[in-house]
């Protein structure tokens, strides 16, 4: 399993569309038991483009919303440049490691 990255424009940002996804995320993640290994990250930064990063667990219980906002398998994201959304907190970061 692979994790997944959906990027946004700058557009999509300020219309919400992140914020769309985070939530709808959240209900999946609460709805799937709040998986340990499941979480959703995004950049620190957003400019020009923002990309939020799916761990691959996600995959087996978020693949529809992946896939609605064109997600792609990427390499696993660097941590100093993301933040934490929707995970358990305790172990979400080590899924960086």
């Amino acid at each position: 399993m692979s994790w997944h990255e959906v990027i946004l424009s700058r557009e999509q940002v300020v219309e919400g569309v992140s914020e769309k996804i985070q939530s709808d995320f959240e209900e999946l993640f609460i709805k799937a038991g709040k998986p340990a290994e499941m979480a959703l990250f995004c950049d620190i930064f957003t400019a020009p483009q923002f990309s939020m990063y799916f761990s691959p667990v996600s995959a087996q219980y978020a693949s529809d919303l992946i896939s609605a906002y064109s997600g792609d398998p990427c390499e696993k994201p660097n941590a100093s440049e993301i933040t934490l959304l929707v995970g358990d907190r305790s172990s979400a970061w080590d899924l960086l490691q």
